[in-house]
C-alpha cells in the first residue's frame, strides 16, 4: 500500500480529528461558563434582596421602636439599631468592591486563556505546515532512494523478515488455541490435575509412603503417566514458540532501523534547512503556550470557586452582616417589643409587627431558593473543572496533533454528553477517549520516532497495520512511497 500526498490530510472513515475533539471540549467548557454566569447573577439577585432585607428588617425595627417610644423597652434599641445598620452597610458596601475586583480578575484570566488558546492554534498551525513538509521530503527520499541497490536489498530483507515474523507469531497465535482447545480435556480430569498439581512423576514430587503408593494406585487408574508427558508437551509448545516470536521481532526490529536510518539520512539531505529544528522550535513554543493555558485555566478556577461562594452568599463578609443583625434582633428586648406591640390596640403597631413577620418568612423563602440554585451551581462548576483538566491532559498527550484521531464520529459527542449530564465521571470520560483514540501512519514517521518528535512511545506494529504496510512492488518504487 502507498501513502500518497493526498491522503496526508485525511482522516479514515468513521473518524474524527484530535483537533475537532478538543473544539467540541472547548466550546462545551465556554457553554458551561454561560451557563454558570446565568446561575450566578441568579444568585447574586437571591443574596442581595436578603441583605436587603436584613436593613429592611432593622428598619422596621427601629420604627417600631420609635412608635413605641414612650415604653420603656424601646430604650436602646433604636440607638443600637442605627449603630448596626451603618456596620451592615459597611460590610456590604466592602463586600460588593470584593465582588468587583472578583469579576474583574476573572474577566482578565478568561481573556488571558482565549488569547493563549488562539496564540497555540497558531503554532498548531504551523506545526502542521512543518510536519506535511516532513512527509512530502519522506516521500522524495524514498522515491530517491528507490534506484540504491542496498536500499532495495534492506527494504526486502525488512519485507522477508516481516513475513517470517508474522507466520512465526501467527503460528504461535495457533498454538495458544491448540492448547486452550485440547487442554480442557485434561483440565477437567480432578485425579489427573490433583497428580498434575503434586508433580507426580516430576522432578520436585516429595510424597513418601502409604500417600505416594496411592499416588501410584490414581496414575495407574487414569493413565496418568503418557497423558503427562502430552500435557506437559501441549504446554511447552506455546511457550517455545512464543520465544522465537520474541527472537524474531528482535530481528525485525533491527531490520526496521537499518532501513529508517537509511530514509532518515536521506530527509536530512533532502531538507537543506534544518526542518526538525524549525519543528523542534515550534513545539517547545507550543508546550510554553500551553503552560500557560493551565497557568491562566488554575486561575479562572480558583476565582470561579470564589465568586460562587460570593453569589451563594457564603463569603465571611455576608455571614458576618447576617450574624451581626441575628444578635442585635434576637435579644431580649427587641422581643419584647414585638410582644408588646402585639398586645397594644394601636393599628400602627401591628402593622410593622407583621412587616417584620414578613420580612422572616421571606429570609426563609430566599434561603430556600439560595440552596437549590447553590446546588445546581456547584454541579456546573464541577463539570466544568472536569472539563478544563481534561482540556489540559488532551494537550499535554499532544491528543489534538494531525496525527491523532478517534474512532467515531459520533462517539465524541455521546460521551462529552453523557460527562456534562453526569452519566458518566471525567475518570471515564478520558478513559473511554484514550481507548478510542488512535495515531494515523505517515511517511516520515520512522524519522519523527529517531527526533523524538510526537507521537511518543508508540510501537510501529501496534500503529500501523503490518500487512500494508510491507506490501509493496515494483510500482510501488517508482510512485516513491514505502507504505
Amino acid at each position: 500500500m502507498v501513502t500518497h500526498l493526498g491522503d496526508i490530510d485525511g482522516l479514515g472513515q468513521g473518524r474524527t480529528s484530535g483537533r475537532q475533539t478538543l473544539a467540541s471540549i472547548e466550546q462545551a467548557i465556554q457553554d458551561l461558563r454561560a451557563r454558570e454566569a446565568v446561575l450566578q447573577r441568579e444568585l447574586e439577585k437571591v443574596t442581595a434582596d436578603r441583605a436587603e432585607i436584613v436593613e429592611e428588617r432593622l428598619k422596621a425595627y427601629r420604627e417600631l421602636a420609635e412608635v413605641r417610644a414612650r415604653n420603656a423597652v424601646a430604650d436602646g434599641v433604636i440607638d443600637e439599631a442605627d449603630r448596626l445598620s451603618a456596620r451592615v452597610a459597611n460590610l456590604l458596601s466592602a463586600r460588593q468592591r470584593t465582588i468587583d475586583d472578583l469579576k474583574a480578575r476573572y474577566a482578565a484570566a478568561e481573556e488571558r486563556r482565549n488569547g493563549l488558546i488562539a496564540a497555540r492554534d497558531g503554532l498548531v498551525d504551523r506545526i502542521d505546515k512543518l510536519e506535511k513538509r516532513l512527509d512530502e521530503l519522506a516521500l522524495k527520499a524514498r522515491e530517491a532512494l528507490s534506484s540504491d541497490r542496498g536500499y532495495r536489498g534492506d527494504v526486502e530483507a525488512l519485507e522477508a523478515a516481516r513475513a517470517v515474523h508474522a507466520k512465526a507469531a501467527d503460528k504461535a497465535r495457533r498454538a495458544r488455541e491448540d492448547r486452550e482447545r485440547k487442554g480442557r480435556a485434561y483440565e477437567n480430569d480432578p485425579l489427573f490435575m490433583y497428580l498434575w498439581r503434586r508433580r507426580f512423576g516430576q522432578h520436585g514430587y516429595t510424597a513418601t509412603g502409604i500417600i505416594k503408593m496411592l499416588d501410584e494406585w490414581v496414575a495407574r487408574l487414569v493413565g496418568y503417566h503418557g497423558a503427562r508427558a502430552n500435557y506437559a508437551v501441549l504446554n511447552e509448545i506455546p511457550v517455545r514458540l512464543d520465544e522465537h516470536v520474541a527472537r524474531l521481532a528482535e530481528k525485525l526490529a533491527g531490520k526496521r532501523k537499518v532501513v529508517d536510518d537509511r530514509e532518515t539520512a536521506k530527509i536530512r539531505e533532502l531538507a537543506h534547512a534544518d526542518i526538525a529544528g524549525d519543528l523542534r522550535a515550534a513545539r517547545d513554543d507550543e508546550a510554553a503556550r500551553a503552560r500557560e493555558i493551565e497557568a491562566a485555566t488554575a486561575e479562572l478556577s480558583d476565582v470561579g470557586e470564589q465568586l460562587n461562594k460570593y453569589a451563594e452568599g457564603l463569603d465571611p463578609a455576608f455571614a458576618k452582616a447576617i450574624e451581626m443583625s441575628t444578635e442585635v434582633l434576637g435579644k431580649e428586648d427587641t422581643n419584647r417589643l414585638i410582644a408588646v406591640a402585639r398586645r397594644t390596640p394601636s393599628p400602627t403597631d401591628d402593622e410593622i409587627a407583621t412587616r417584620i413577620a414578613g420580612f422572616d418568612r421571606r429570609v426563609a423563602e430566599l434561603t430556600s431558593e439560595r440552596d437549590r440554585k447553590t446546588q445546581d451551581l456547584e454541579k456546573l462548576f464541577a463539570k466544568r473543572d472536569e472539563l478544563l483538566r481534561i482540556a489540559a491532559d488532551f494537550r499535554r498527550a499532544h491528543y489534538d496533533d494531525a496525527a491523532s484521531e478517534f474512532r467515531g464520529r459520533d462517539v465524541a459527542e455521546v460521551i462529552l454528553s453523557e460527562l456534562i449530564r453526569g452519566a458518566i465521571t471525567g475518570a471515564d470520560y478520558w478513559a473511554r477517549t484514550r481507548r478510542r483514540q488512535r495515531w494515523r501512519s505517515r511517511p516520515a514517521d520512522p524519522y519523527r520516532k529517531s527526533q523524538n518528535f510526537p507521537p511518543f512511545d508508540f510501537d510501529f506494529d501496534d500503529v500501523f497495520d503490518v500487512d500494508d504496510m510491507f506490501d509493496f512492488d515494483d510500482d510501488d518504487f517508482r510512485s516513491g512511497g514505502r507504505f
